[in-house]
């Protein structure tokens, strides 16, 4: 069910979505044309470690700074943390120590790219992690599993070698260098590189790195820890040669003229729901959980809805942060209507343990939604072992979940406002938020989730912007980022 009306007025009472429009890069995508061609100017690749400004605390909680390069058109940017060797997990005493899953991303709580003194982008790794899943396919998913550190945690042995997963790389010898993907706003096309060798100063990404026991799964003491050792950017650039930045610049950055281009920005709000929380199976008659949204606003062009049980983040020896709970249903609405909702949207069986007397049966609902918006949701089908199968709808009620056993990219509900999935800042379809009334967020639980446990709604958006590279007189350059 969706309400085309509402979306429509709303956003033509967007001064920032009318902006947009008026680009000469809109196209009517509905007339019949051929494609065009990618033959590019004359380029170089490198890639360039950038290492921080700021030393890194071994027990983190502290924002850590680069400064980016201020030559080359960037294109691409990985964080990469490396953490020292823990304890030796032996199952003899108290040894055990291991990160939690995808301490890759969930070492830092924020990331943020700022230039003179102005926040331009920012994720956290909620975002990191549900934007990258959920666009990958299963090879993809593998990659991002390697590189974020998603893995089983594993059982002590007092023999080394038979140690298994987050248990092991907690005890490697040289201990254990995690990568994230930082997919900001240069990292679409090449048309939306960002131009370094511009800018009058230089650009920062900073990093907010948690207390090193907040990125523990469990730490048995302090002193079995693993900590921090160190943290570098990988940048991508493009680098033209002289005779072609110069054509570059001369084309682009005339004294007193304005160039653009679109962009995005990320936004997370989460809220607690008390115990007895509303399922599916238990309350269909009922209204769901609500949560009011106000706090995001812009040109929203997807909205991630996923759900976590508060006892497992808070834990100290088991501590996850995205063991995620099925939702049964997920509804949008403002303006006291429904602006999209996706019903039955609990994965496979929604209670399999008694599907026979009780439950809502069967159900493909998502499975559509999925295939509709090109989200699939392929994850690691056989972890550990050929007798640890995660890939059964009428089972695991999921689509698969990562290496770690803990996070069903499934579990995550889409709301896709605009047409191209792969994308991050196209303007191809979007919902002004900033004109709805009171926005708020319904959503009932599948049967497996635990009643007596607080759960957290975490709703992450993406939000179109514009960067505006403004040329003075003098000819000296500003970025800038617009939002609404």
């Amino acid at each position: 069910m969706s309400n085309p009306q509402l979306i429509h007025r709303a956003n033509q009472n967007s001064s920032l979505y009318n902006t947009i429009k008026a680009r000469n890069s809109k196209q009517n995508v509905y007339d019949y044309a051929t494609g065009g061609e990618s033959n590019i100017c004359p380029v170089a690749r490198s890639k360039i470690i950038v290492n921080p400004t700021t030393s890194l605390n071994a027990d983190g909680n502290q924002t850590c700074k680069f400064q980016l390069p201020n030559f080359g058109l960037l294109e691409d940017l990985y964080l990469q943390t490396k953490f020292n060797q823990g304890d030796t997990n032996d199952d003899t005493g108290a040894k055990d120590c291991f990160l939690v899953d995808m301490a890759g991303a969930f070492a830092y709580t924020r990331i943020r790219i700022t230039y003179q003194g102005n926040t331009l982008w920012e994720c956290t790794p909620e975002w990191s992690v549900v934007s990258q899943y959920t666009r990958a396919n299963k090879e993809k998913s593998l990659l991002l599993d390697n590189m974020l550190g998603s893995a089983v945690v594993g059982a002590a042995n007092d023999t080394a070698s038979n140690l298994e997963g987050r248990m092991a790389m907690a005890s490697s010898f040289g201990g254990q260098t995690l990568s994230c993907p930082i997919k900001a706003f240069f990292t679409e096309s090449l048309g939306r590189a960002w131009d370094l060798y511009s800018l009058s100063s230089h650009a920062f990404v900073e990093v907010d790195y948690r207390a090193i026991l907040d990125t523990h799964g469990k730490a048995e003491t302090a002193a079995d820890r693993i900590t921090l050792n160190d943290a570098q950017l990988v940048c991508y650039v493009a680098e033209l040669d002289g005779a072609e930045l110069a054509a570059y610049q001369a084309r682009n950055y005339a004294p007193g003229s304005v160039s653009s281009q679109l962009g995005f920005t990320t936004t997370l709000f989460s809220e607690s729901i008390a115990a007895a929380a509303l399922v599916q199976t238990t309350d269909s008659s009922t209204l769901g959980n609500k949560i009011k949204i106000q706090s995001i606003s812009g040109l929203v062009r997807r909205l991630y809805v996923f759900a976590t049980d508060d006892t497992d983040r808070a834990s100290t020896t088991a501590k996850a942060y995205m063991k995620t709970i099925d939702l049964a249903l997920v509804r949008l609405s403002a303006n006291n209507q429904t602006i999209y909702e996706i019903e039955n949207s609990a994965c496979g069986l929604d209670n399999v343990d008694n599907a026979v007397d009780s439950g809502t049966g069967y159900n493909t609902d998502y499975a559509v939604e999925c295939m509709r918006n090109n989200l699939p949701f392929a994850c690691n089908t056989a972890v550990a072992s050929d007798t640890y199968k995660l890939y059964d709808p009428a089972v695991d009620r999921s689509f698969g979940k990562t290496s770690g056993g803990e996070f069903s990219p499934s579990h995550v509900k889409v709301i896709n406002f605009a047409y191209n999935p792969d994308d991050y800042s196209s303007a191809d379809g979007s919902l002004s938020f900033s004109q709805l009334g009171n926005p708020e967020i319904e959503v009932k639980f599948g049967a497996k989730a635990n009643g007596s446990n607080a759960h957290t709604i975490h709703i992450v958006a993406e939000v179109l912007t514009i960067n505006t590279y403004n040329t003075s007189a003098s000819g000296q350059i500003n970025f800038k980022m617009i939002t609404e």
